[in-house]
């Protein structure tokens, strides 16, 4: 049984990692008080209707609509997470390390990751947290991140299901929905590959690009999810985004993989691009 907080892996897992290979673990952050039902409400607040996703419990697992249908108007945010239990609702606390106490502990979960893997922590980068409060039965539809993930239960019993992609062609379909608006919500179901039963102190790696869903028990259920980037899926994702440009000017892009110098180009420039883009136009987290 695992004391630390942070997921339990050893050096095995830098080869999964790199294989992207959903991997289970044991972690020992279940009944931390940062992550109680309680000091999430609370969190909530601090963070703002801004940093909230509300949907209803209870959805299909695919839709085609990226979850318009099932969004809830969110209110008191606190008050909303405090009745879970009842109140037949979804939240997604999004990017939290906007908080320094829970930017120190997405921090402290993905170095504890780096050292039991024997990974270089700085090529861990674009570190974020994301905490999901949901009421008993709900429904986290299939879909796929571009980020490597982290889940971490905390409380109550959810089942983590895992697909693939049909074929490659399918893959690159759902890619280019990505990035124009579905958000990784998949509009069909995918092949399940495997099935986890996760409760608190367990938890799963999930790969970039793996399409994956959940469900709770019938209890409410706390999890918190923390995501990076390492060199693998940050030239991916940039490589993507300059081929969506390119099919926006009409012009049809070679796959990422397809033509690794051609990526390393996109790549190059898509690295200059950000530099300037951040040079003359900051980002900022507002949401206009």
């Amino acid at each position: 049984m695992t004391t630390a907080p942070w997921p339990d892996v050893d050096a095995s897992f830098a080869d999964r990692l790199a294989a992207r290979t959903p991997t289970p673990f044991r972690h020992g952050l279940a009944g931390d008080e940062r992550l109680s039902l309680e000091a999430i409400a609370l969190l909530g607040d601090e963070l703002g209707p801004d940093a909230i996703s509300a949907e209803k419990a209870a959805k299909p697992l695919v839709s085609d609509d990226a979850g318009a249908t099932s969004a809830l108007q969110v209110e008191k945010v606190s008050d909303q997470i405090r009745g879970l239990a009842a109140n037949d609702s979804w939240f997604t606390l999004l990017n939290i390390e906007r908080a320094p106490a829970y930017a120190e502990l997405v921090d402290q979960m993905i170095d504890g990751i780096a050292r039991g893997a024997g990974v270089d922590p700085r090529t861990m980068k674009r570190r974020m947290g994301f905490v999901f409060a949901s009421s008993p039965g709900s429904v986290t539809a299939a879909h796929f991140d571009i980020e490597h993930s982290f889940l971490l239960q905390l409380e109550g019993h959810r089942t983590l299901g895992f697909g693939r992609f049909p074929s490659a062609e399918d893959r690159e379909r759902e890619v280019h929905r990505y990035w124009n608006g579905s958000f990784g919500r998949l509009d069909s179901m995918p092949e399940q590959t495997t099935e986890l039963a996760i409760g608190p102190g367990d938890g799963a790696y999930i790969p970039p690009y793996t399409p994956h869903w959940l469900s709770n028990g019938d209890s409410t259920s706390l999890s918190l999810t923390v995501t990076f980037f390492d060199r693998s899926n940050a030239d991916e994702s940039m490589v993507q985004a300059f081929n969506e440009k390119l099919r926006r000017a009409g012009v049809h892009p070679r796959t990422y993989g397809d033509a690794p110098g051609r990526d390393r180009a996109k790549v190059a420039f898509m690295r200059v691009y950000g530099g300037v883009k951040r040079r003359f136009r900051p980002e900022t987290s507002a949401s206009h």
